[in-house]
């Protein structure tokens, strides 16, 4: 027998013997922090934290938010300063999400970054929101109607991105990669503050516009939608569009089923434009009293071209809006023109912001009514 095989077993049975973590913290001495977030003060930034208390025992024992800050010059000695007040220390690895100020966003969202993604104890896949008309205080005081964290919360409507296409969704390390990006700009999405009774409710609704790391402007809900469909983001949210049908215009629902965008750049000679072609497939979920009959081909031809003309006016103001009012490439036409028109690019790289104002963009939508529910004739009452 080859007496190394024992050898090889032995070591390998010891091996499991010797693992172990590489270190360790006890439960009982750490906090755990469910979402936290700066606010700006011309004394420095202010650390906010959701954190999770434990009350009761046994079945009885329930986890409740408890909202913590300090303040100090710097995001690193902040989470340490933050230990203080807490009593134990505060645990980040767990949090779901991280709010900054609209104070923040507009003054350079760098110094409140910069730590998480070189701090070890942070990660960088949690929801990345700016607060919009309120601070990160105030969103974490406020009271979601099911659940009692506003962390949860907030992690949770994310993930409704797609559903709800009020806003475009981005983790930490996402924004973190548009901004240090080549021909592209960032976008975050936006939490504000709504009245339910008594209670102020937070909602994740519009898209900051960034400039490097510093907030230009806002999108509200239907251009942050549109801007969703531009990006290639898969859709199944609904709107209410006035239709003409016939002589009559109703109040219609649509529905999202596929949608596809195609942006590239085009060369006539040495003037750049940039071509957007976007295809759009619905559902009619519901259209009132209209009495459509889905039968009539020619009733379907005249919806569709009014959804195509919609959307087509809607991406042009939006488009406006990004090259005049924001001059910013939220949606990277100049990671397009580098990677298909170098040469170009190189010629243009140092003056992108100028070019950008003056690109011609040329759009086409396409849209089809695939789907009328479970059924295309209308209700028709007895008369």
């Amino acid at each position: 027998m080859n007496l190394r095989v024992p050898k090889i077993i032995a070591i390998l049975f010891l091996s499991l013997l010797l693992t172990g973590c590489w270190d360790y913290k006890e439960i009982e001495f750490l906090d755990f922090v469910m979402g936290f977030g700066v606010d700006e003060t011309d004394d420095g930034l202010v650390l906010v934290s959701e954190m999770v208390v434990s009350t009761g025992t046994g079945q009885e024992a329930q986890l409740e938010p408890l909202v913590l800050s300090t303040m100090s010059r710097s995001f690193a000695t902040a989470t340490r300063a933050l230990d203080n007040p807490a009593g134990m220390e505060a645990f980040y690895p767990h949090a779901q999400v991280f709010l900054v100020s609209e104070e923040v966003a507009t003054s350079g969202v760098l110094p409140a970054i910069e730590y998480l993604v070189r701090g070890r104890d942070m990660r960088t896949t949690v929801p990345f929101l700016v607060t919009k008309d309120c601070t990160v205080e105030e969103v974490f005081n406020s009271k979601p109607p099911f659940l009692t964290s506003v962390s949860e919360h907030l992690a949770n409507t994310t993930r409704l991105q797609s559903g709800l296409s009020i806003f475009y969704a981005q983790q930490i390390w996402e924004f973190v990669k548009d901004m240090i990006a080549i021909g592209l700009s960032g976008t975050l999405p936006t939490v504000q503050l709504v009245h339910k009774g008594k209670d102020m409710v937070p909602i994740v609704k519009g898209t900051a516009v960034f400039k490097l790391d510093r907030m230009v402007g806002w999108l509200d809900g239907e251009e942050s939608q549109i801007f969703c469909l531009l990006k290639g983001l898969p859709q199944s949210g609904r709107f209410v569009m006035e239709t003409q049908i016939e002589e009559e215009r109703y109040a219609i629902t649509y529905e999202f089923v596929n949608n596809a965008t195609k942006i590239s750049p085009k060369m006539d000679g040495d003037q750049l434009s940039m071509e957007i072609e976007v295809e759009l497939e619905f559902d009619v979920p519901e259209i009132g009293a209209a009495g459509i009959d889905f039968h009539d081909s020619a009733i379907v031809r005249s919806m569709e071209e009014q959804l195509a003309h919609y959307f087509n006016r809607r991406v042009r103001e939006l488009i406006t809006r990004i090259q005049g009012e924001f001059n910013s490439d939220i949606l990277g036409f100049g990671q397009l023109v580098r990677r298909k028109e170098p040469k170009l690019w190189r010629r243009h790289a140092d003056d992108w912001d100028t070019h950008l104002r003056q690109l011609r963009v040329n759009t086409e939508v396409r849209t089809k009514i695939v789907l009328t529910g479970v059924r295309a004739y209308p209700l028709i009452p007895r008369r």
